[in-house]
């Protein structure tokens, strides 16, 4: 069966916009069309490729398997377009192309701005857009084609062949407190010194708050010490420094703030802390294009300084 010859991107539209909206009236009011003709393009479609995409009933509109495998197909092919497009009107304009990047909040500042600055220096008119996100919600990103590249700790290799990182450095996580907390004045700090402490916390789906509770439960049977909760860097930094919180995060993220603020320090907390490796990570089914390509090596480049 040769795909090409047979599905266009009117189809694909149609079957991706079915897929996410799962009932025929709603798929018409998105596409702007009537539900008699969402069907005969439905009907059309499971024509052309001799199968059925989707489960119709009274109660029900689902996607069979092969209906789930080509509207993730189309989903890739939908914003391959839009990716498309919008790098060539860029170009057009003389903007230059525009990256799309999924990042965990643990990366490095640094590194970060460094890669940044050396790829437009090759490139002056690059844009570039962060999307910020959990580690295995980049990885949805990445595979439904919202991200170009992901910078995460992640450990890609439990998604088999799906996708491919280069590592870019490694670090762990640090205890941050401020220069007033009693523990600022010690020398050796423990995990069972700091159960009694009050933490300002990133969530659980994160790897610097696993990583807290269970040094804290194995080393101080300390169950739940998180008093607040949220992604929001600033709102746990002002915690820190006001009101005795202590945190944690990743080694570069620690040193940045130590470095810019001058009121908050890392604590030299004693005990088990797994190094975090950090990568560039992308689907291994694609090229890269010239602009990741050269963000890559811009990453690359910038992670070879010592901090």
């Amino acid at each position: 069966m040769k795909f090409q010859q047979k599905l266009t991107v009117r189809h694909l539209r149609l079957i991706s916009v079915l897929g996410r909206e799962l009932s025929i009236g709603r798929c018409a009011d998105v596409l702007h069309t009537s539900q008699s003709a969402v069907s005969r393009g439905l009907a059309e479609i499971e024509a052309l490729l001799g199968a059925i995409l989707f489960e119709r009933t009274t109660r029900r509109f689902l996607p069979t398997a092969l209906g789930q495998n080509l509207i993730w197909h189309a989903e890739q092919v939908l914003n391959q377009l839009d990716k498309a497009e919008s790098e060539f009107n860029a170009i057009t304009r003389g903007e230059g192309g525009t990256l799309n990047i999924g990042i965990i909040g643990a990366f490095s500042p640094r590194i970060l701005a460094q890669a940044t600055r050396l790829a437009r220096c090759a490139m002056p008119k690059l844009r570039i857009r962060l999307h910020s996100n959990f580690a295995d919600g980049l990885v949805v990103d990445l595979m439904r084609g919202r991200c170009d590249l992901l910078l995460t700790h992640l450990d890609v290799r439990q998604f088999g062949e799906d996708l491919v990182a280069d590592v870019l450095y490694e670090e762990h996580i640090e205890v941050l407190a401020s220069v007033r907390h009693p523990l600022a004045r010690r020398k050796r700090v423990t995990w069972r010194d700091l159960s009694d402490d009050s933490w300002a916390l990133t969530p659980v789906q994160t790897s610097t708050r696993r990583t807290v509770e269970r040094n804290l439960r194995i080393n101080a049977d300390q169950q739940n010490p998180v008093i607040v909760e949220t992604m929001e860097l600033h709102h746990i930094i002002e915690l820190v420094q006001n009101s005795g919180f202590l945190t944690a995060m990743s080694s570069h993220l620690a040193n940045w703030f130590e470095d810019a603020l001058g009121d908050v320090k890392k604590l030299p907390v004693i005990g088990d802390n797994v190094p975090l490796v950090m990568c560039v990570a992308r689907l291994n089914s694609r090229k890269l294009s010239d602009l990741e390509r050269l963000f890559v090596d811009s990453l690359k480049s910038a992670s070879a300084v010592p901090p």
